[in-house]
């Protein structure tokens, strides 16, 4: 079959397009052929523009000067920055199977964005969370297409406990063409069961469901020769650099992280500029991962390491979910109080893990071929 995924695909984030590309790849595997409808829409893309002209002065001649200057000194300071754009933009556009690029709505129901495909899905990441895509957006509900083809979603996320009655409204209306619905998080399907006339069903994340064997192909392996630490943070979180440091000094262990400038006392590396391909790789060759990232936290997973997951302040249900699933619960802390003596305390034991995860596994694959193939 032909088939047409819409989801976020363009954020310079690493779960962001890793999760597009591998429903994309098993979608492939399964003997579809697959695009990514290329939707990128300033609400998502402007949010990882990497320089901003300002308007200081208000003779025209002297602005363009002051901005001229202002991009010198991005350049000269900012050069890890634009080097991953770089990488995330390649990664995009030529190693996952995306269309021509559509910015707006307006552009996808003109351009008959869903003309060639016979299954249309909305894939996963918060393309249902409005405070993410800025307000909730009908293309990420498929209605650019009403030609009658099968509309499904697959892992698709709202990225909050309560909806607005507003938004209800907005969910009931637009579910009402597809043929099946599946969220990522109980939460999420605990909101639109109410909503919507059929079965809500809670599948894995995309990235879930290849295997480590799948992302094998994509890594780039780490340059790394010696042990280390993979930090992986989201934002600012105080919680997480104390945790760090003193795991960091308990095991003797240096650090590779992703911000630009030194973090810690103890550095092997940063990450500043990794692309997704780096960014598995760099997973696979730590020996400890620390994260408050979902993805960061999957590829753990799929890389059998041992880690430690900060829950995110905004968004923890998608990580709690996972780990409780898994019975991998207790590598979700908080704080440095709930760490145990021993970092080694956490190890997993990867072949429960791996049993547990192969029964999910196989359910969210179950659901996958059913909604794509209408049974």
């Amino acid at each position: 079959m032909k088939i047409g995924i819409m989801t976020i695909n363009s954020a310079y984030n690493y779960g962001c397009v890793l999760q597009a590309w591998a429903l994309q790849k098993y979608l492939e595997n399964e003997g579809h052929q697959v695009s990514i409808i290329n939707y990128r829409i300033p609400e998502i893309d402007n949010t990882y523009r990497l320089f901003r002209e300002k308007q200081r002065f208000s003779i025209a001649p002297i602005n363009n000067v002051y901005n001229c200057l202002r991009h010198v000194k991005f350049n000269l300071t900012q050069a890890p920055r634009i080097r991953k754009a770089a990488k995330f933009e390649h990664f995009i556009n030529e190693v996952m199977n995306t269309t021509q690029v559509f910015s707006s709505f307006r552009e996808l129901v003109e351009g008959k964005a869903g003309k060639d495909y016979d299954v249309l899905i909305t894939g996963s990441d918060q393309v249902w969370n409005g405070t993410i895509t800025k307000g909730l957006k009908p293309a990420y509900f498929l209605d650019f297409d009403h030609s009658g083809k099968r509309k499904i979603s697959y892992a698709a996320s709202i990225g909050k406990k309560e909806l607005m009655n507003a938004e209800k409204e907005f969910f009931k209306n637009y579910l009402a063409e597809y043929e099946s619905i599946a969220v990522r998080e109980n939460s999420a399907a605990e909101l639109l069961a109410p909503l919507v006339k059929k079965p809500v069903e809670v599948v894995l994340d995309p990235t879930l469901l290849l295997d480590r064997e799948d992302f094998d192909t994509l890594k780039q392996p780490s340059k790394y020769q010696k042990p280390y630490i993979f930090v992986h943070v989201i934002g600012k979180d105080a919680r997480l650099r104390r945790i760090v440091a003193i795991l960091s000094e308990q095991t003797g262990l240096p650090i590779v992280q992703n911000r630009m400038k030194k973090q810690f006392p103890d550095e092997l590396g940063r990450f500043s500029d990794a692309g997704p391909e780096e960014f598995i790789g760099l997973i696979e060759g730590a020996q400890l991962v620390i994260t408050n990232s979902f993805h960061a936290t999957v590829f753990a997973v799929i890389y059998e390491k041992n880690f430690i997951t900060i829950p995110h302040e905004l968004y923890p249900e998608r990580m709690e979910n996972l780990l409780k699933e898994l019975s991998m619960e207790n590598h979700l802390i908080a704080s440095v109080e709930e760490l145990p003596g021993s970092v080694a305390e956490l190890q997993p034991d990867y072949t429960a893990v791996k049993k547990k995860l192969k029964k999910r596994q196989q359910e969210s694959r179950e659901y996958l071929k059913r909604a794509v193939n209408g049974k």
